[in-house]
């Protein structure tokens, strides 16, 4: 049996302290996993227990990272992004309502400034689109005009043989606007001119080279009118054609024109008759004169290379020209049968002109009065005669009619200067005028000077002057050409 004063303690005090042990434990580990949500509540501390239970100290654990919250996605950013894309390609491909249409999509989904610079680049765009159509449509228009210009000016230059002038037009029209090019109607056009260009080359290079052995084998006549083909073939290149006719007339100048040096005063007149007088001293300046008269196969040429009639047949004598040629044989004869004025139009396609009736009258006399173009007699032997004139075919019998005109080159004929045939054969137009009365109206005449085989000795004295009517070609009147002196 115990006593009363010495009991034992029951187990309550010590269940006590193990809960309030465990309290603090679950206290402290909750404050340390929330030590970072906020500022911790500070409740009164537990009233320590008479007897102290240790606590045994807790190691924190290393604190776990944890992953940030991600605010939900709004669905409309994907359709945006589409729209903004789809945009950005319109404007590459150039399709301006398109990319106006995307960027209005995205707009109406969010207001963002992206979508400015997208709406610039567009009207940007759109702005230099029709700028270029306009530069194209205007580019249009002129070509067509140049066109135009350049076919009416091909137009014409093809009706004139201007084959280079062409072929130029149409090389400028291609430089200035080169899709011509492309144009079916240059390409044909330029066709036809290169096929008409390239058919007149051939031609002018076959009549040039013509000319060039014409020349070169002395045949003058031939080689002048060949060259003159040429230079109708293709009148573009007339300088290159007068050049070879310069070189031509330079040679023929010295070998049938004589030069006369008018530096001296010459008599020319008589005292009679009328159309001879007066006497007078003349200086004149100073030129070129045929060394003989203008032939047949001289004629024939210039008939040939313009059209112009040939002489008609001669009556009462043998004829000359027959079909619009020379009668074989007569090819070196004197042409006669010819007007004034076709002596005239032949003087000027020769580059020459008929001559005064003081300048052939000084040519044939000379500065020492002669009174016949190769001295003061007619004849100084009765069987020798200086000239074909009457006098002469009654003695010989020969033929009636022209000579060649250079029959009596032998028989000391030619006059001072060296002119042959200025008597007898035939007359010669000069381009003299004088005024004579044909039923009772006045006319204008031309002087004819020479004589011819129809004359007499008194008919081929250098003065004697006979007008004529221009109008009226005759048997017996020819002519021959002078030049001025460059």
């Amino acid at each position: 049996m115990m006593d009363g004063g010495s009991r034992r303690a029951g187990p309550w005090p010590l269940l006590a302290m193990t809960v309030l042990v465990l309290l603090l434990a679950v206290f402290l580990f909750i404050k340390w996993q929330r030590r970072d949500a906020g500022p911790a509540v500070v409740k009164d501390p537990v009233p320590a227990l008479t007897t102290p239970v240790p606590v045994t100290p807790q190691v924190p654990t290393a604190q776990t990272p944890q992953t940030p919250v991600t605010p939900p996605k709004d669905p409309r950013e994907e359709t945006y992004k589409e729209q903004v894309r789809e945009a950005g390609l319109a404007i590459e491909a150039k399709h301006w309502d398109d990319a106006e249409s995307a960027v209005k999509k995205a707009r109406d989904l969010f207001d963002r400034p992206e979508l400015n610079a997208l709406l610039d680049k567009v009207t940007l765009g759109r702005d230099a689109e029709e700028a270029a159509v306009k530069a194209e449509a205007d580019a249009r228009r002129k070509q067509e005009k140049a066109w135009v210009d350049a076919r009416d000016r091909v137009d014409k230059d093809r009706e004139k043989f201007f084959y280079d002038d062409a072929w130029a037009a149409l090389e400028n029209l291609a430089k200035d606007f080169p899709k011509i090019l492309q144009d079916q109607r240059y390409i044909g056009l330029t066709s036809t001119v290169r096929a008409i260009r390239e058919d007149a080359d051939s031609h002018y290079k076959r009549y040039m080279a013509e000319a060039e052995k014409a020349f070169s084998e002395g045949r003058f006549a031939p080689a002048i009118l060949s060259a003159r083909k040429a230079g109708e073939i293709y009148p573009e290149r007339k300088a290159i054609v007068k050049e070879f006719q310069d070189r031509v007339n330079d040679i023929l100048l010295q070998r049938t024109m004589v030069r006369v040096a008018c530096n001296v005063p010459c008599t020319i007149g008589s005292e009679e008759p009328k159309d001879e007088n007066p006497v007078r001293v003349v200086t004149l300046p100073t030129f070129f004169i045929d060394k003989y008269e203008v032939t047949n196969e001289e004629y024939l040429g210039f008939v040939t290379a313009t059209g112009h009639a040939p002489p008609p047949p001669s009556r009462n004598v043998p004829p000359a020209w027959n079909l619009g040629k020379p009668v074989v044989g007569k090819e070196k004869h004197p042409v006669v049968n010819v007007t004034y004025a076709d002596a005239e139009a032949y003087s000027k396609w020769a580059g020459k002109r008929l001559p005064t009736a003081d300048e052939w009258e000084v040519a044939a006399r000379g500065p020492d009065k002669r009174e016949y173009p190769w001295g003061n007699a007619f004849t100084e032997k009765e069987n020798v005669f200086h000239c074909n004139c009457v006098e002469y075919w009654q003695l010989t019998k020969t033929l009636y009619g022209t000579m060649p005109v250079d029959a009596f080159d032998g028989a000391n004929s030619a006059s001072f200067y060296g002119v042959y045939g200025m008597g007898g054969n035939a007359w010669e137009w000069t381009s003299t005028s004088v005024k004579r009365k044909v039923a009772e109206k006045e006319e204008e005449f031309r002087v004819l000077k020479g004589g011819s085989f129809m004359t007499p000795a008194k008919a081929i004295r250098c003065a004697n002057a006979y007008p004529e009517d221009p109008t009226l070609g005759h048997p017996d009147v020819g002519f021959r050409c002078v030049r001025d002196v460059k």
